[in-house]
């Protein structure tokens, strides 16, 4: 049971546009700043739900020293867990747009504005993120590209099949699509990519091209702290993904399918990619569940990729004009060089 603690809400609340969701977990130590981020939205017509989820450190007591009528703060009766906890947003949201903030995170002030107009601008799409700013625990910016995601929606649809093109914490939905989709499912702590590739999988979406919030990276974040069980659940989202497109998957092409979204392509033989890159190709192929030439271009770049970070050397022109993938649509110049370059160093020798 959820335990809700009720303010006298202004009509005007009561049925905002914009929910704003944050589950709380022992965050005392950053939750301030990210609840003033959202008071301090340019755009002010949401409610703030907080979800404590049975902490015990001075969470609630920290939350309670604001006294803003937009905010409602409802209690776990116990520690649920992430997907518990986020979808308790589908009985409680009470606006038409669901926007997700981290607790140890910081909103930038227009980011609820920016999302806004982005949904009015373009009705079709059912979600919308933005790019990430890395800081420290002390709230210092970090020179880290990691968080600088896909724009387009066509672009972000086939780059979700191979790795996760949105920012948690600068995401917006449609509650309408969430409630339709019936909210998380059991992936945690990938549960918010299996969401948004079942989202994509029926609706457009996007990311603006703007930094919309502040993410905290310290030694507690919840993608540290469960490395060992995010993989695991990474696995049956690529099971999942290659089971969608009718491609009948061993646990060797899942774990060269993973490998693509973990950047780690040493385990793998080229054999292993241009088999998984000819079966995605055949598959979108028939089904035509992604747009052709930017699809097969898409794969196209990745197999010159792993060309060059595995070093192909003396075979690498054979591999990369391989029949099953090349097209001189998507060659570019730079790329033969490239491949050329690395084949005479490799004079006398053959990868796997």
């Amino acid at each position: 049971m959820n335990k809700i603690l009720f303010f006298k809400l202004p009509l005007f609340y009561m049925s905002p546009k914009i929910t704003v969701f944050m589950a709380a977990y022992n965050a005392a130590k950053y939750i301030t700043e990210a609840i003033e981020s959202i008071l301090h939205q340019t755009f002010e017509d949401f409610e703030l739900l907080i979800v404590n989820d049975g902490s015990t450190d001075n969470t609630v007591a920290i939350i309670n020293k604001f006294h803003d009528p937009r905010i409602r703060l409802i209690h776990n009766d116990r520690n649920r867990g992430l997907v518990f906890t986020r979808n308790v947003l589908l009985e409680e949201a009470r606006g038409e747009y669901i926007a997700i903030l981290d607790s140890d995170d910081i909103a930038i002030s227009n980011r609820l504005a920016l999302q806004y107009e982005h949904f009015k601008k373009h009705p079709e799409l059912a979600l919308c993120g933005g790019h990430g700013q890395v800081i420290n625990h002390s709230g210092d910016t970090i020179n880290d590209p990691r968080l600088i995601v896909p724009i387009g929606p066509e672009n972000i649809k086939i780059t979700l099949l191979f790795l996760n093109t949105f920012v948690n914490s600068t995401v917006m939905y449609k509650k309408e699509v969430l409630l339709e989709l019936n909210g998380y499912n059991d992936f945690a702590p990938a549960e918010d990519y299996e969401l948004f590739i079942r989202i994509a999988d029926k609706y457009a979406v996007d990311n603006i091209d703007t930094v919309l919030v502040k993410y905290r990276d310290h030694d507690h974040n919840t993608s540290v702290v469960q490395v060992s069980t995010g993989s695991r659940k990474v696995h049956e989202i690529k099971k999942n993904q290659l089971n969608r497109l009718h491609i009948e998957a061993d646990q060797r092409l899942i774990e060269v399918f993973y490998s693509v979204l973990a950047h780690n392509f040493e385990p793998f033989d080229f054999s292993d990619y241009l088999s998984l890159f000819w079966k995605l190709k055949s598959a979108n192929q028939k089904l035509k569940i992604y747009p052709k030439e930017p699809f097969e271009k898409r794969l196209f770049e990745y197999w010159f990729k792993i060309i060059m970070i595995k070093k192909a050397k003396g075979n690498a022109l054979a591999l990369l004009f391989s029949k099953k993938l090349f097209n001189f649509r998507y060659l570019t110049a730079k790329q033969f060089r490239k491949t050329f370059k690395l084949s005479l160093r490799g004079i006398g020798t053959l990868s796997k």
